[in-house]
């Protein structure tokens, strides 16, 4: 079968479009890949500051805790000073 000039011409600019559209496409795929690729260092980087974060406030409670204990025993000593010490007065 033959094509006229016409149609050879239009096979010619669909050839040209699918090539254009093909490249732009790729373009595309590139761009999403290195947007999906920095998305994954982004949410590396904040589990990982998390993960600190989490470590660090596990020690403060930890030391809280010791600290609170040490204030208990502290006020208890307090208390036993405070009826040795009334004892002796009266």
């Amino acid at each position: 079968m033959e094509f006229t000039s016409l149609e050879q011409e239009i096979n010619a600019d669909r050839e040209s479009w699918f090539e254009r559209d093909n490249i732009h496409l790729e373009r595309l795929l590139e761009k999403v890949n290195r947007e999906k690729t920095m998305l994954r260092c982004i949410a590396y980087h904040y589990m990982v500051r998390n993960m600190s974060w989490k470590a660090r406030i596990k020690n403060l409670k930890a030391k809280l805790k010791k600290a609170s204990k040490r204030e208990k025993e502290h006020d208890r000593l307090q208390i036993l000073d405070e009826a040795s010490l009334t004892q002796h007065i009266s």
